[in-house]
């Protein structure tokens, strides 16, 4: 069980990436591979503006949320940095990351951004980072399988029972992944965005913060309630009472090279996940065709539990951000890198290409956006969306949250995980801290 917070934890293993970083350069630029189409154009672009060198840090996605707080922890990071929004918040709070609304103000696209999405990548008031994208969740099924399994289409589950009932019949067809449901230590956030939360915000009424991880009026993680054990008994029903999925694509090397063949060999019914699917359902690089993806896999609504009272669907919805670290030797050479990949010709572009969806005005409401069939309906889901808890901490508690499902997948019996949990929390923020909903 996780004992510490996740930024101390890093920070002791600093000394292990002191000598991953390359020299030096005027600018340095970390991010993610599967960014490189938005990013490196942008880069190219500031470098024939300003004259200057970008030292630009390509790394794989796999393990990247973890080495950008390493570097910001151990010192080595670079000027500019790709990262999740959920980490934003701890990492300005830890002094890391530089507040941008000063360098921003001067500059005319940042009009356009939406405030909501602003405030994701806030902490305290100010902007630390500048969102790339934003998302929905939903769940994605395939149309041959269903087909197979003698299920009605289009695929609209009205509540959980409805989804447990079609990956038994998906099951009873001879599909290998009827249900793949993100779980474990090895998902990461993907666990606590794309399983977890989904499911635990339909699961009670939604009366206050019942259906949260936090508490947001009194600040208090909640360690126990009737929607955390539904959502932990949904994770036991399908990995071990019902067998409705096997847990290796959980495991995988690759989890998300697995799930994406798993889904191009015809072995997977049902696939909890976002909208981002709509590029990367088998190749993130090279999307394919709008044909080709409505005729295999179409999308629904994730439903509430079905219990009195809940809530239809829910969403929540998070993002990448690009920010500045606050060891940046030129702060506003660093930001003008960043005015450069976010310049409207580039950034829309990317959004457009990528089937991404968008965090700007100018590009929302844009005629070949708006034109677009799935990002006008998947757009239309965010209507109704919430965010991440996104305060300091809650990157522990996500990790606690993933190893509860680990548990959970491992045979642990709900009570047993829930008061584990419970458990964990009061040791890594105390008592007085840590709430329960009867």
């Amino acid at each position: 069980m996780l004992k510490r917070g996740f930024l101390t934890t890093v920070a002791a293993m600093s000394l292990m990436a002191a000598a991953a970083i390359p020299a030096k350069a005027e600018v340095s630029f970390m991010y993610a591979e599967w960014i490189a189409a938005l990013v490196e154009p942008g880069i190219a672009a500031f470098e024939a503006e300003t004259g200057e060198t970008v030292k630009a840090i390509k790394l794989p996605g796999q393990g990247y949320d973890q080495r950008i707080a390493l570097d910001l922890a151990a010192g080595t990071a670079a000027d500019v940095n790709l990262m999740d929004s959920f980490m934003v918040s701890e990492l300005a709070s830890a002094g890391y990351l530089e507040p941008l609304n000063d360098l921003a103000s001067g500059w005319d696209q940042y009009q356009y951004y939406l405030p909501g999405l602003l405030e994701v990548a806030s902490y305290q008031g100010k902007v630390y980072a500048l969102p790339t994208d934003t998302d929905v969740r939903m769940l994605w099924y395939d149309k041959s399988n269903f087909e197979k399994a003698g299920i009605a289409m289009p695929w609209e589950p009205k509540s959980w029972a409805d989804i447990l009932d079609a990956a038994q019949k998906l099951k009873d067809a001879g599909v290998q992944y009827p249900f793949q449901l993100p779980a474990g230590i090895k998902q990461g956030e993907a666990t606590t965005m794309q399983g977890v939360y989904m499911a635990l915000l339909g699961a009670d009424v939604p009366e206050g913060d019942r259906n949260r991880l936090l508490n947001r009026e009194t600040n208090q993680w909640i360690g126990d309630s009737p929607a955390l054990r539904r959502t932990f008994d949904l994770y036991h029903q399908v990995f071990v009472e019902r067998e409705l999925n096997p847990a290796d694509l959980n495991y995988a090397t690759d989890i998300g090279a697995a799930v994406r063949q798993a889904l191009a060999d015809g072995k997977l019914g049902i696939l909890a996940s976002g909208s981002w699917e709509d590029a990367c359902l088998w190749d993130c690089n090279n999307p394919p065709s709008r044909e080709d993806r409505d005729a295999q896999v179409g999308w629904t609504p994730w439903p509430g539990s079905g219990e009195p009272g809940t809530k239809t669907t829910t969403n929540i919805s998070g993002g990448w951000t690009i920010g500045v670290n606050a060891n940046a030797a030129d702060k506003e050479l660093a930001f003008k890198l960043i005015t450069s990949i976010f310049d409207e010709a580039n950034f829309k572009e990317w959004t457009l290409a990528n089937h991404r969806m968008a965090v700007r005005t100018d590009i929302s409401e844009s005629p070949e956006y708006t034109a677009d069939p799935f990002l006008a309906k998947a757009t239309a889901l965010a209507a109704d969306t919430t965010g991440r808890d996104t305060v300091p901490g809650y990157q522990t508690v996500s990790a606690l949250i993933q190893q509860a499902t680990s548990d959970l997948l491992d045979g642990v019996s709900v009570d047993e995980v829930v008061q584990g949990y419970h458990d964990a929390l009061v040791d890594e923020f105390g008592e007085e801290n840590v709430i329960t909903y009867e």
